[in-house]
């Protein structure tokens, strides 16, 4: 999945659904814009941020388009009958939505000008700090329309499964910079979380790096009274989230779709996610 563009116009990704188009019933109870899909916009997010490390300044240009076309989408959604708004015609549209379509407008406005520079003037390029920021900020945009569990959650997940050696855990963790890692069973079903928190007190066992001691994820697990995971259901308002997570003996919240330890994992919502969202 990867955003293009048109004539310097957005163009929409392949295999994105289009935000008027509803892919799954939604019982939440209420709703800022019916059938409104942020899964392929997030995902997308993920990506550049991914290709970032690769080239900085091309992914926070890639990173404009995809919010010039979540943007224009949005509107579409809302009413605007437009089927090629610049970003500007998508912006002044939401502006007079009020409530949280103006509140997106108002942040998305001071990209437009930035947008629009690189659109029609080739030879221009982002510094590499100013695209951080600008993915960073466009990241925080887009999961400000999130409005259940699933489209905040953040995919793909790594896992790793409960029979894994911890120290290849520990390892993972390190090479990766995670806090933590979501525990699976051998059908890749949610067990829990494995935090770092659990591989430091482990090592202060001597349970890890001990002679002739090769505990499993599971044992390290089992050494504790309590989940570090907080299964929230797909469909889970950012409210029941933000509880789940009240708790500080939670890791994470882990998206499943009922909410229950057992079920396949989907996505994950971390205190972090939750307050980009603000």
């Amino acid at each position: 999945m990867r955003a293009g563009s048109v004539n310097g116009r957005a163009a929409r990704p392949e295999g994105t659904p289009r935000l008027g188009r509803k892919t799954r019933p939604e019982n939440t109870a209420q709703q800022f814009a019916p059938g409104l899909d942020l899964s392929s916009y997030i995902g997308e997010i993920e990506e550049i941020r991914s290709r970032s490390e690769d080239d900085l300044r091309a992914a926070g240009e890639q990173a404009l388009k995809t919010l010039d076309l979540f943007l224009a989408n949005l509107a579409t959604l809302l009413g605007y009958d437009n089927e090629r708004p610049s970003m500007h015609d998508s912006i002044q549209y939401l502006e007079r939505q009020g409530g949280r379509a103006q509140s997106i407008a108002v942040h998305s406005e001071r990209f437009r000008a930035t947008r629009n520079a690189l659109a029609h003037n080739p030879d221009l390029t982002l510094r590499p700090e100013a695209a951080l920021r600008i993915i960073e900020s466009i990241e925080k945009i887009i999961r400000s329309a999130a409005q259940t569990a699933i489209e905040m959650a953040r995919r793909p997940l790594t896992t790793v499964d409960e029979d894994s050696s911890a120290i290849a855990a520990r390892d993972l963790m390190l090479m990766k910079g995670y806090s933590q890692l979501v525990v699976v069973d051998r059908a890749g079903k949610l067990v829990d979380l494995l935090t770092y928190r659990d591989i430091v007190a482990a090592e202060a066992r001597h349970d890890i790096d001990g002679p002739d001691k090769q505990p499993a994820v599971a044992d390290l697990l089992g050494t504790r009274d309590h989940l570090s995971v907080a299964p929230v259901g797909r469909d889970s308002g950012l409210d029941d989230v933000a509880r789940a997570l009240t708790d500080e003996r939670r890791g994470a919240a882990v998206v499943t779709e009922n909410g229950r330890v057992g079920e396949t994992p989907l996505g994950i919502i971390t205190r972090g996610d939750l307050l980009k969202r603000r």
